[in-house]
Parts: structure tokens; C-alpha cells; sequence
């Protein structure tokens, strides 16, 4: 994670979602552009955060870890989303995994400067409100689709979400075979089920094994499989 100094980087991501309509411009002087790379960490469990992060560019991926020290997939981030929002109202410590899906971009602000100045903004609360609205519509059905949705859409949908390009129709990039395992504990199935899984998928010509990676060959019917089951 490192910072970007680009006032007009700045200023484009500002505009492109009308934060202005929400901070003023002091607020938006104090704002700081963060870089992720793919697979860096934003946050995790334990961690004490001290900023909101609004997602600008990019995918992230939010991940909780339970009890028996595994961990099962909530959700998938696009822009504008918020990092950090429930930990500002409620001073929590971290309870999710958050990592960089591909390149990412956010907007930091801390929380100091949000109390001296939000606290009884009534554009940025209802922002909020929204946004921890969202958070449990999506916390509810990812709970639906990890306890009812077969381990085959649920596959399909993690692949859409990960492998198809913003704004594309096109998937770009593979899964690196060694990353079953992970991939099984997130979707709260085995390994041994995963893995029949995706020798159907390559029996049906949906995916390919290619040097120890999952190459799509067949996008339409990957979102057909995920259509309904997304991690939104």
C-alpha cells in the first residue's frame, strides 16, 4: 500500500462520484489517494483502523474469518465503496479480510479530520446509511448463497467476479491451480468437492487446466451458471 501524490487524479475521482455533493473542500484537501496491488492486504481481523477508505478504481475482495481459523468469502467491492465505515461509527477493531483483487485505487480520509467536521453532516451520514445498508443486504445473501447456492454457481460466481474485466465481456486472467484450496475454504466447501467441480467444468468445456492454471474458454455460460449467485 503506498501513497499517490495527483491533484488531478485527485480531482477526476472526486467529480467522477460527486463526492463534492458530500465533503467540502477543505475536507476534500485533506483527502489521499492510496495504491493497492493485486493480492496486497487493506486490512484484516485484530487490525485497529484510523481511516475511511472509498474504493475509486479497482475490485476488492471481503472475506471474514471464523472460529475453527477458516475463512468463507462475504463479498466482492466495486467503486464507490467504503473500508473502514463501521469501525468509524462504532470504533470496532477489524473483523474482515480485506484484499486487493487487481490494481486498486482509493480515496483515504481520516478519521480524525471526519469527526472535527462530519460528525452532524447530514449528506455524509445519509451517505453512510447508505452504505451500511448495502453491507447487510449483501452480508444476507452471501449467508443465502454459502448455505443454499450449489458449490458449482457458487464456483462460477467467484470466477465471473475475479476473472471478467471491468466493464468488459472478456475474462483476462487465470487461477493458479495451487489456489484450490484457498479458493474451496472461502466458498465453505473441500477441497475433494471443488476439485469435481472443476473437472466438470473441463468436461463441459467451460474452463481449461492449462500450465497449472483455470482458463475460461467459455464466458457466457460461466455468468449463466453465476447469474442470481453473484458475491455482490
Amino acid at each position: 500500500m503506498k501513497e499517490i501524490v495527483d491533484k488531478d487524479l485527485l480531482e477526476w475521482s472526486v467529480k467522477k462520484y460527486q463526492l463534492g455533493d458530500i465533503f467540502d473542500r477543505g475536507v476534500i484537501s485533506e483527502m489521499k489517494l492510496i495504491e493497492l496491488e493485486k493480492g496486497e492486504i487493506l486490512c484484516t481481523n485484530g487490525d485497529q483502523m484510523n481511516h475511511l477508505y472509498m474504493l475509486v478504481q479497482g475490485k476488492l475482495k471481503i472475506s471474514t474469518f471464523l472460529p475453527n481459523g477458516k475463512s468463507l468469502l462475504l463479498r466482492f467491492n466495486d467503486p464507490l465503496a467504503l473500508i473502514g465505515d463501521v469501525e468509524f461509527i462504532h470504533q470496532f477493531e477489524v473483523k474482515n479480510h480485506v484484499e486487493a483483487v487487481k490494481k486498486c485505487l482509493l480515496i483515504g480520509l481520516s478519521y480524525k479530520v471526519l469527526h472535527e467536521t462530519c460528525s452532524d453532516n447530514p449528506a455524509f451520514l445519509t451517505f453512510l446509511l447508505k452504505t451500511v445498508s448495502y453491507k447487510l443486504y449483501t452480508f444476507s445473501h452471501s449467508t443465502r448463497l454459502n448455505l443454499l447456492v450449489p458449490v458449482e454457481n457458487r464456483f462460477a460466481s467467484y470466477l465471473v467476479s475475479t476473472l471478467l474485466d471491468e466493464g468488459a465481456s472478456s475474462f483476462s486472467h487465470e487461477i493458479k491451480t495451487s489456489k484450490l484450496t484457498e479458493i474451496a475454504e472461502l466458498l465453505g466447501t473441500s477441497y475433494r468437492h471443488l476439485n469435481r467441480v472443476v473437472q466438470k467444468f473441463c468436461s463441459e468445456e467451460i474452463i481449461e487446466r492449462r500450465n497449472k492454471s483455470l482458463w475460461v474458454k467459455n464466458g457466457e455460460k460461466l455468468k449463466e451458471l453465476a447469474d442470481g449467485s453473484l458475491y455482490e
